[in-house]
């Protein structure tokens, strides 16, 4: 029995996001408003006012975080907590159409990836 190449299947869920340069600057909210964060100099400022209840106990969370970010670096935006940073590395189509082909050419014998006629 011969082996055979398999992938981890991709999302090609889309997701709203920024690649950061220099020049990138931003002011922006939640809808909440819970979170608001600026963004200049590759610097990204997180400023989060929440409170809550649970049962009796009264929660409030007032948090300043500061994030410097190396050029290239995609940001994704999340209603919850704003800009994130991703914990798994980010594509676009067109990027991942190039991996894609970049492999093939590899594996150009192989009839799992290229299926002949």
């Amino acid at each position: 029995m011969g082996n055979e190449l398999f992938t981890v299947k991709p999302s090609l869920k889309q997701y709203y996001g920024v690649t950061v340069t220099k020049e990138t600057k931003f002011d922006e909210k939640t809808d909440s408003g819970e979170v608001h964060q600026t963004l200049e100099n590759c610097v990204l400022t997180t400023e989060i006012n929440r409170e809550w209840t649970q049962g009796e106990i009264k929660n409030t969370i007032h948090s300043v975080q500061t994030e410097e970010l190396p050029e290239g670096t995609v940001i994704i935006w999340s209603e919850l907590e704003g800009y994130i940073v991703p914990n798994v590395p980010m594509y676009k189509l067109r990027d991942l159409e190039a991996e894609i082909k970049e492999i093939k050419e590899i594996y150009k014998d192989n009839t799992d990836i290229n299926p002949k006629g």
